[in-house]
């Protein structure tokens, strides 16, 4: 009776450090590399931890200080932000804000978590899979591995209460197993408690839903992170991207090339990180085609352009 009375309901004690989150999600799909002709997927991850939350501070990021509807700045901020569809500079502005807000420690060093899990298509062993529905097959997978491997490098040794799992809507909502299942293979991971059963879906609008601010920081962190990895792509509208992306690239590069540098200027070590799997094509009786297989440092196509290395595609 001891042990019980000293837990809560989820047999957490009094004495456990214990951490609340929510997790946002967003996805890239069929990224072709116009220099090396291969294909990518890409799976980004906010964390939010609820002791420090990140919504309110991206919220006033966005509307510059309390939102306010009488304001006759308001609509110039409250648009929905898509990375692709970056055609304003009001657009443009908002985004501009999350980036510096990111780049900041002072002010993002305890609220702002993400993870980027790239996956090369070219490369993938597809007899991992089955056939129908590889998509989906491979992306399911993918996104439980990037889901365990962000909270625990995150919060190690602490209990991880994960509250809710948000994901832009899109076809894995009508995915026969990947609403549930992720949950209910992680549920068997020590240290992880999870209030949710399924995966809820959200819009990009955030006029529909509050936390769709989060989803749309996540397609802005995705795309600004492709951008500079597979170079930018020339429009009417890419003078935008660009500005974002060489506001972003000092940030990403450290993330590449020093990804455990405690001493960074944007501490970034094991708050925010990027992966990528797999280094080569490796048979399904190989043993280390998964330990082996995960790697941080690539080419940054971006960065040769504005060198001058590189011709803007």
């Amino acid at each position: 009776m001891t042990a019980l009375n000293n837990s809560d309901l989820f047999g957490i004690t009094a004495s456990e450090p214990t951490v609340r989150v929510n997790v946002y999600a967003d996805e890239i799909q069929n990224k072709m590399c116009h220099h090396t002709g291969s294909e990518w997927h890409y799976i980004g991850l906010i964390v939010e931890d609820l002791a420090h939350p990140l919504l309110d501070d991206i919220l006033k990021e966005r509307y510059c200080g309390v939102p306010d509807e009488l304001s006759p700045f308001y609509e110039k901020n409250n648009g929905i932000v898509h990375w692709s569809k970056l055609h304003s500079a009001n657009h443009k502005n908002i985004c501009s804000r999350w980036f510096q807000y990111i780049l900041d420690p002072k002010r993002s060093g305890k609220t702002f978590y993400s993870y980027i899990l790239g996956i090369n298509n070219t490369t993938l062993n597809h007899d991992e899979f089955g056939k129908a529905d590889q998509f989906n097959s491979k992306y399911n997978r993918f996104f439980r591995t990037a889901i365990l491997y962000a909270l625990k490098s995150f919060f190690p040794n602490q209990k991880i209460i994960i509250e809710h799992i948000y994901h832009e809507t899109g076809q894995q909502e009508h995915n026969e197993y990947f609403p549930w299942h992720c949950i209910f293979r992680l549920k068997e991971e020590k240290n992880l408690i999870f209030k949710c059963r399924e995966i809820e879906f959200l819009p990009k609008d955030h006029k529909k839903c509050l936390q769709s601010n989060l989803i749309q920081l996540c397609d802005c962190i995705l795309g600004v992170s492709s951008c500079i990895l597979h170079g930018l792509e020339k429009s009417n509208s890419s003078h935008y991207r660009e500005e974002l992306a060489r506001i972003y690239l000092p940030l990403f590069k450290r993330m590449i090339e020093n990804p455990r540098n405690h001493k960074s200027q944007f501490q970034h070590s094991n708050r925010m990180m990027i992966r990528f799997f797999p280094k080569s094509k490796n048979s399904v009786d190989d043993p280390k085609r998964f330990s082996d297989q995960f790697y941080a440092k690539r080419t940054l196509y971006f960065e040769e352009q504005i060198s001058g290395q590189l011709s803007f595609l």
